[in-house]
Parts: C-alpha cells; structure tokens; sequence
C-alpha cells in the first residue's frame, strides 16, 4: 500500500481579499528579511576586504619608506602662528625642499662622474612626500578618538621610517631654531636686527635651514654621510659601523690631523688597491667617492712630499723649514712742510711706531745654505760673508692685528667660503703636525681670510705662536688669537686652556704657575672635568717650557715631571719629557733628572686599544741603566 496525499477539500471556501493581501505582506517582509541578511553579509565582507586592503597598502608604504624620512610641521612661537596660521607647515615643506635641492645636487655631481652608460645613478632618496602616506588626521576611527594618520605613523615607526621635527622661537633679540631626528638635536641661530620679531622671517630660517640639511642627511643616510664626511662637509661619522665602514676608514685615515708622509703613502697604496676598486664596483656614488679621496691624498703629497709624482715614495723633508725674524718698515710718513730750514727734513716718527697694523715681523725664509764666517785673524780673501743672501723669496706672514683688522668690517663668510676655509685649516694642521710651522701659519692665515668666524682656524694659529721655537714664537700675538677664538666660541675647553698657556708665557716669572688660577684656566676645567689631568698636563709642559727658555733649569725639571705624574702612557708628550730631562742633566747639571726620566719611561702605560704612538721608536730607544 502506498502513501498517497490527502484529498483536496474542493468544497473549502476561497481565501478572502484581505487575507490574501495579508498572507502577501508577510511573503514579502520575509523576502526583505532574507534580503537584508544577505546584503548585510556582503558588507561585512566587503568591509572586511576593504580594511584588510588598507591596513596591507598601509604596511607596503611603511616597508617602502623603511629608510626615508619625513618632515612634520615645526612648532612655533604665538606670535607667527598669529601672522601666519600655517607658518609651521610652511617651515617643514621649505625644510623638506631644501633636502630635496640637497640630494639633488649629489645625484647631479655623481652622475657627471658615472660610467653607466645609462645615465642611471644607484644613490636612495632619503626624503619622503608626507602626502603619500598622511591619509588624514581628522578621519577618526569609531569609537576610539584615533585618527587614521595616527595608525599609519604607529605602523611605520614599526618598519623604521624616522620624522624630522623642530621648533622655532626667540630670545634677546636673535632667532633660533631646533632641528631633532633620531634623537640627535642640532642648533642653529640669526640675529634679528631690525627685523620684525613677530614675523616669521623666512629668510633667515631658510637660511639655518639650509645649513640644518647637510647634518640631516647624514644622520638619515649612512651613503650620504659618507658622501658629505668624505668631501668635508660633514664634521663626523654618524655610522662608522655601517656596511660603508671600510670606506669611512679611509676618509678618517685622510682627514686625521696626524697624517704623516709615511701613512698618507700607505693609504694612497690601499685606494689604488685591486681591493677598493672591487668595493667600488657596480655603485656610481662609491666609485666618485673614491676618486675624489685619492684626489684628496694626492693634494696632501704636495703639502707633505712633493716629489711623490715623480718618485711615488712619500718621504718627509730632511731639511726642517728655517725661520729668520726680518723687520719690513712701512714707508715713512713724511712730515708736513714747514719753513725752510737749513737742516733737513725726516720721516715723521708715527712711520715707526710698534703698533702700526701694516707691519709685518714675521718672515718666511726658506731652507738654504748659509755662509760661514771666517776668524778674524784669516785674511781677507779668505772671509766669506755671513750669511750670504737668501737665493729663495722671503714669504711675508701677516700679523695677527693685521688678520683682526681685515675682518672688523667683513661680511659674514658665506656657505662655500667656509668650507674652503675649513680644507685650509685642516691643511695648516696637518702641516704643523709634520714640523711645518711657517707653512701652517701661512695656511691658518688664508683660512681666516677665507672665514673670519674659523673658530679653529683662530684657536690653532694661537697655538702655533705660543708653541713654536723662536723666532716664531709671539705669546702675545698667540693670546691676542686665541681671545679672538674665545669671542667666537667660549665653550670649548682647549681653547681656553691655550689661552691660559699663552697668559703663563707673558707672566712675571715668579708668577708663572699661579696662572692656573685664571680665569681661562678654570673655565677650561669647569666646561669638562673629565679633561682635568690633560688640560693641567698641558699647562705644565709649557711652564716647563719657558722655565728652560729663562734657564731655571731646576724649575724646568719640577715641572715635567709635574706634568706627568697624573697619566704616564706611552705616547709623544711621555717622550717629550724624558728627552727634555735628560737633556737637563745632561748639559745644565740638573742632577737626578735622567733618574727621574727613567722612573716616568718605566711607569708609563700602553696606549689603549692596542694603538701605537708615533714616538714609540724614540721611547724605545731611550736608554736607562
């Protein structure tokens, strides 16, 4: 038997209107139920893959600008943002163009030098567009009071990307500004003048701002640091660890003040080494940068050892610079016409007075052969004359007064100017460190004419002056120096340690060593306490000095020994003092001297890191019993 339905009631009556239109409402409201459910679904989904899209274009932005920075806008005073609403988002984009302009002119000087044949230069940007990646800061996400801009600067600080923020204000009349990126915090500063304080005066924040970029960029950017620290313009290596290290290396080598004829001859052979081409190769920026170093040496052999072209052998001078003291009297003034008189008429007296500025005292002579004399009982055909007349031109070197007066009323040296000042006085300190003082002051002199402002350049040409043998040594022209350098920059303790050396030269003999107590001295002292025992080392090496000069030679030896007895390492000032005092003993009669120069050689340390000092042969050699 088979199920089969029930039969249909036919006599059933037929449902009424109104329930029939009732029974459709209620199909429909269903309908629109299934409806809304499903469209819901399909949102949800949709916003889903629409965040999930998001949140992966978010995270593709910050891993692409992993290394680039951004610009946010500068904080500043009320009194801008009064004159100008958006004055701090005007300072960021001027800054951010001036990075660009910055990287532009490397990519420029690079490609000039490139060998690819496709024009294609292999240097990243380092400045980022804040309109690729700031969304918006006033799309806030439900609920939370965040907005968009603050998720996607959360997500890119987690992939690296840096922001470069700053702020502007005023103080006494000068306006300064604050440039901070990783950490690192850079100062600049203009005087207003005459400008108004409650403008923003673009002008002068562009122009700090352009001096802010080269600094920027190399703590951005190990390439552009190399870039910029290689040609000078950076003052310091803000990733000597970094994958470019070696190439730091060599540019450190080049640049160190301690640069002798044989290491320059070492580092000449490593640059032109199979090895650092290999480094090189494939990267236009590494190759420039390596042409330009090897450059940079070759232009040091003439300063070091200028037969290095010819005999490719770096060799310092076996002649040492020979220096004579020549008075150049300025031409006479002549005194005004009075009535004839039977006598004649001289050069007015003001011609010849000691502080007249066109005098020059100090003159180069070059190394040459003198004459000799002979006894005064040899014949006459047998004398020679003594000394024969130099057979090379004498160098004038201008005074400091001279240099102080040339730039009372100079305008303040431009971007190029300092830098061609700072490559001078780099090669002036190069030059004195290998026995060139005459040299050196030539080219301290032409670094401040090319810079006024050259605080090192001032502070070092002092140095020369006190420390030099006669007859270059001038105290008072060395502390007129340095209280010029001490005017520019009071905050850097060795400066005021020399200034307080060359007061210890000009003092009263039985004086000299309460000089200490100086204002510059304690100045020295106070900027850095750590420096305490060099700074003093150094003060009582020149007292010694002098005291040997004025020949108190007990005196002399007190103090080297002084000097030493807080730090003995094996290096040129520990070598300095044994010499000295052997030769203290040895021809004054300074008894205990040489014992005492032994005791210092045995207690003196190595240096540390394992370095070698360049007067380790010399301490070698010395001989005790």
């Amino acid at each position: 038997m088979t199920d089969r339905p029930p039969p249909q009631d036919d006599s059933a009556p037929p449902l009424s209107l109104g329930n029939r239109l009732k029974a459709w409402v209620l199909y429909s409201l269903d309908f629109m139920r299934l409806l809304t459910e499903r469209l819901m679904g399909f949102l949800r989904l949709f916003a889903t893959l629409g965040l999930f899209l998001i949140v992966l274009f978010v995270v593709s932005k910050a891993v692409d600008s992993a290394d680039l920075v951004l610009v946010k806008a500068f904080t500043v005073p009320q009194s801008m943002s009064a004159s100008h609403a958006d004055a701090g988002r005007i300072i960021a984009n001027t800054l951010k163009q001036e990075l660009l302009l910055a990287e532009n002119d490397i990519y420029a000087t690079v490609k000039r030098t490139s060998r690819n044949v496709n024009g294609k230069i292999n240097i990243d940007a380092v400045t980022g567009n804040n309109e690729d990646y700031l969304l918006g800061s006033s799309i806030k996400l439900p609920e939370t009071g965040i907005s968009i801009n603050d998720v996607v600067e959360f997500i890119g600080s987690i992939f690296g990307r840096r922001n470069i923020t700053g702020s502007v204000y005023q103080d006494q009349g000068k306006l300064f500004l604050q440039v901070e990126l990783d950490g690192r915090i850079f100062h600049f500063e203009r005087t207003l003048g005459d400008y108004d304080p409650k403008a923003i005066n673009m002008h002068l924040i562009r122009d700090m701002l352009r001096e802010a970029r080269t600094q920027l960029l190399s703590v951005a950017s190990e390439s552009h640091n190399l870039y910029y620290y290689c040609t000078g313009e950076a003052a310091s290596m803000e990733h000597p660890d970094s994958r470019l290290g070696e190439w730091f290396d060599y540019c450190s080598r080049l640049q160190s003040s301690q640069v002798t004829p044989e290491t320059l001859e070492t580092l000449l052979r490593d640059l032109h080494s199979a090895h650092a081409r290999q480094l090189a190769s494939g990267n236009d920026t590494l190759r420039h940068i390596l042409g330009q170093t090897i450059g940079s040496a070759l232009d040091k052999t003439r300063l070091l050892c200028p037969d290095y072209p010819i005999t490719k052998v770096c060799k310092a001078s076996e002649v040492p610079e020979v220096a004579q003291i020549a008075l150049k009297l300025p031409e006479p003034i002549i005194a005004a016409a009075t009535a004839p008189s039977l006598y004649p008429e001289l050069p007015d007296a003001r011609a010849f007075e000691p502080d007249t500025l066109s005098m020059r005292s100090m003159i180069m002579v070059e190394p040459m052969a003198y004459g000799t004399a002979a006894p005064a009982s040899a014949p006459a055909s047998a004398a020679a004359p003594f000394p024969e007349p130099p057979t090379a031109p004498l160098v004038e070197l201008p005074s400091v007064r001279a240099l102080q007066a040339q730039c009372a009323n100079r305008a303040a040296a431009k971007p190029q100017e300092i830098l061609a000042s700072n490559r001078t006085e780099s090669d002036a300190t190069l030059l004195f460190n290998n026995n060139r003082p005459i040299q050196a002051m030539e080219k301290y002199a032409q670094a401040i004419e090319q810079n006024c402002g050259n605080v090192f350049a001032w502070a070092n040409l002092g140095v020369l002056l006190v420390s030099t043998e006669p007859p270059l040594r001038s105290a008072d022209e060395a502390q007129l120096a340095l209280e010029i350098a001490v005017k520019l920059n009071d905050k850097i303790d060795w400066i005021q340690n020399n200034l307080c050396i060359a007061r210890a030269w000009l003092a009263p003999l039985d004086s000299v060593e309460k000089t200490i107590s100086d204002e510059a001295c304690s100045t020295a002292r106070g900027l850095n306490p750590a420096n305490k025992v060099i700074l003093d080392k150094q003060f009582y090496l020149a007292v010694a000095d002098r005291y040997l000069v004025e020949g108190l030679y007990a005196q002399a030896a007190s103090s080297y020994q002084v000097a030493v007895s807080a730090d003995r390492k094996r290096d040129c000032n520990t070598s300095k003092v044994i010499d000295k005092l052997a030769l203290l003993e040895a021809e004054h009669g300074v008894t205990g001297a040489r014992a005492a120069a032994c005791a210092i050689l045995q207690d003196a340390v190595a240096l540390p890191g394992g370095k070698i000092s360049a007067c380790e042969d010399k301490l070698a050699a010395f001989t005790c019993p």
